[in-house]
């Protein structure tokens, strides 16, 4: 009986002499609040606002919303096409959207 508490005793203690490594705290992630408004397409490490067109090789890039229904969400790259780049005449020729009125 002796011998069996013994036992019990010593298996029961033997974790208890292990070494207890513990792990490091979670990291601090720090966001610099002004750098998150921007509203920017990166290329190259260099920032370029809303509308701004790159060419890469033979493409033209242009820097537009991700999502057409987001006043101010995020940007991307979207390529362009020939056809849809406009002369700077027909971008002054357009109208401006907004209210009319007629009177009678």
């Amino acid at each position: 009986m002796i011998r069996l508490l013994l036992l019990t005793l010593s298996l029961f203690s033997v974790p208890c002499l292990a070494n207890i490594i513990t792990t490091p705290a979670k990291p601090v992630i720090g966001i610099n609040a002004s750098e998150s408004a921007k509203r920017v397409c990166y290329y190259q490490d260099q920032a370029y606002s809303d509308g701004a067109i790159l060419q890469v090789g033979e493409h033209y890039m242009v820097c537009k919303e991700a999502n057409d229904f987001e006043t101010n969400g995020a940007l991307k790259w979207v390529q362009l096409g020939s056809e849809a780049v406009p002369a700077q005449e027909e971008i002054e020729q357009t109208p401006k959207a907004g209210k009319r009125y007629s009177v009678n």
